[in-house]
């Protein structure tokens, strides 16, 4: 071979062999990064001191190490070099830190010190919350170490947000995609992010919420990051409400049965193929269906191989394996043999709720039914407001129970119970306060009425309860967080009087959200 062919060869290895120095300093950022995927954020810390700062692959892991530990201005300040935000890696993370910092920006900070949590407020009203956010990030973090053998790095944080354009803006979920799917909360960057309950007219299940996201932090520390979406979330959905006792609609409707309707309507999604986030699905019905399908089959999977199957398939899964490579290690079998099982499991199962119940149902899409439904209720529920309670009821009567199935709905059954109340016939509505699994889901003033007539029943301990589950959901609603109807009406314990002020004064003000 002549020096001018040789001298080309050589040319064209160049790019292929490397700087050496240039090779390390790669090695290091490439290893930094699988720290900080697994939350190893000392060990990260030393593995980036004794790199080049000036390295750019380094950079951009210096940076990503801030973004997780919420130092959104040191993250800034080093994606601000030109040559870092010429790479996609680095162009995606300034966006997010320039995200972050405008969100955090003067934020109020409580930090319970002895159990190592700290929560950012982007609204100091949320700041009432803390004492239940804290219980119940420490309920769910000692539950997720023994079901999955995680360890945790300290402190966890957690931040409440004021709207969905900064839960985007924090970590990077498309707005988009949070309004179309119903997104609520996003576990990402090392920390859960969380819409305030005041964002929704009636809340939400904030406390699984938090529950279900610190799963995905627990996925990602055990298995460093190497979970497939479909474990990801069907530990999260399976973990979500083993933090607390056993509740009314932990499996209701049950999530065999949503997947089977879903089916029926061509919404299914074979497990490795539900894309980079289910909050990036198309419609919150395929959402739904989505989370039906992958809890369904981790809980099988729980069920055929034991309690620790899940610590075991995580471990595996951090040793480097791939996801089938894992499963044939921790359980015999890859995941095309899982899914021949769990849907063999599925066929045999007994038929589940219709859709009426699963927010499949095709007449939700009749909208001169739907129409009629949401202005009947409305004004019943202004005529109550206003002191009318007859004619609050006589608009409920005109209602088609039929169409809107009302019998199983809790808003429809609080509304005429509060009307019934109101007029001098509470006798008339202590059934729709009596049998919680018979409601298609849970719903804060429900609960609240019927906290206040078992309170009155006598039965205090049972009235309590009630009143949890209300501000689980609803912590904003006044009777839930007041624990009354009457305007003058103070929660018993003195230590939920500042809830109680907070929700007044969030009722004096329209809820922010999106819409």
């Amino acid at each position: 071979m002549n020096a001018r062919w040789i001298a080309l060869v050589l040319l064209a290895a160049a790019p292929f062999v490397g700087n050496p120095k240039s090779r390390a300093q790669s090695n290091v950022a490439k290893h930094a990064r699988a720290l900080v995927a697994g939350l190893d954020y000392e060990e990260a810390r030393g593995e980036l001191a004794s790199a080049d700062p000036e390295d750019a692959t380094v950079a951009i892991e210096r940076a990503r190490l801030a973004i997780y530990e919420l130092d959104c201005d040191g993250a800034v300040a080093i994606l601000g070099r030109p040559e870092l935000q010429k790479s996609n890696a680095g162009e995606e993370l300034a966006d997010i830190a320039r995200g972050c910092q405008r969100v955090t920006a003067a934020l109020a900070v409580d930090a319970d010190s002895q159990r190592e949590i700290e929560v950012r407020w982007q609204d100091e009203h949320d700041r009432v919350l803390a004492p239940l956010l804290f219980d119940t990030v420490a309920s769910a973090r000692d539950m997720l170490t023994r079901d999955l053998g995680v360890d945790w790095p300290r402190p966890t944080r957690i931040v409440v947000v004021r709207d969905l354009l900064s839960l985007s803006a924090m970590t990077g979920l498309p707005y988009k995609s949070a309004q179309t799917t119903g997104t609520v909360a996003v576990a990402k960057w090392g920390r859960v992010t969380l819409l305030s309950p005041r964002a929704s007219r009636h809340g939400y299940s904030w406390r699984d919420t938090v529950a279900h996201e610190l799963s995905h932090l627990a996925v990602t520390r055990a298995s460093r990051d190497r979970a497939p979406l479909w474990l990801q979330e069907g530990v999260a959905k399976r973990e979500e409400v083993r933090w607390r006792a056993p509740g009314p609609f932990d499996d209701n409707p049950p999530a065999d049965a949503i997947v089977e309707h879903g089916r029926q309507r061509g919404l299914s999604f074979p497990l490795d193929k539900l894309g980079p986030s289910i909050a990036m699905l198309p419609s919150a019905d395929a959402a739904t269906v989505a989370f039906a399908e992958v809890a369904s089959f981790v809980r099988f999977y729980v069920q055929t191989q034991g309690d620790q199957a899940l610590s075991k398939l995580l471990a595996e899964l951090k040793d480097g394996k791939e996801t089938d490579d894992a499963l044939v290690a921790a359980s015999g079998v890859n995941l095309k043999a899982w899914d021949t099982k769990w849907r063999a499991h599925l066929a045999l199962e007994p038929r589940g709720p219709g859709p009426t119940l699963l927010g499949l149902d095709p007449e939700r899409h009749e909208t001169e039914k739907w129409v009629e439904l949401r202005d009947r209720s409305r004004l019943a529920e202004l005529l109550l407001v206003r002191g009318h309670a007859n004619e609050a009821l006589a608009e409920l009567d005109r209602l088609d129970a039929r169409i809107a199935r009302l019998d199983a709905d809790p808003s429809a059954r609080w509304l005429r119970g509060r009307a019934l109340e109101e007029a001098g016939r509470r006798k008339e509505a202590e059934p729709l306060i009596a049998d919680p699994s018979r409601l298609t889901s849970s719903f804060g003033p429900w609960w609240a009425l019927r906290g206040r007539w078992e309170r009155v029943g006598g039965d205090e301990l049972a009235a309590g309860q009630s009143f949890g589950e209300a501000v689980a959901v609803d912590p904003f609603n006044v009777e839930a967080a007041c624990e009354g109807a009457e305007r003058s009406a103070v929660p018993k314990d003195a230590d939920k009087v500042p809830l109680c002020d907070a929700a007044r004064e969030a009722t004096a003000d329209p809820p922010f959200d999106d819409e």
